[in-house]
């Protein structure tokens, strides 16, 4: 899932209505919202990984293997990851 989504999450999870109001409370700045709704960056670093999944309250491992998924380039890497997901027991993730 790329990282603009997980923000949406954070912001449904939250009822924050704005990007300026994730971005504060993530500890982002705006314009780092910005680059992941434009597609600029599209996976998050490590360190913003973990403050997404402490704020969402789920187990930091599925964020941070979620946005290697996403990274991976080839798709054996892509289906690895997938399954480290789904043996993380993550994949009610991507139907909420």
């Amino acid at each position: 899932m790329k990282a603009s989504a997980w923000i949406d999450r954070v912001k449904t999870a939250k009822g924050w209505e704005s990007d300026y109001r994730a971005a504060k409370e993530l500890g982002f700045s705006p314009n780092t919202i910005s680059s992941y709704r434009r597609g600029k960056s599209i996976t998050f670093d490590e360190n913003s990984a973990v403050k997404v999944a402490d704020i969402l309250g789920i187990d930091p491992i599925v964020v941070l293997a979620d946005q290697a998924m996403e990274h991976a380039k080839s798709e054996p890497a892509k289906k690895a990851w997938a399954t480290a997901l789904e043996k993380l027991g993550a994949s009610q993730l991507y139907i909420m």
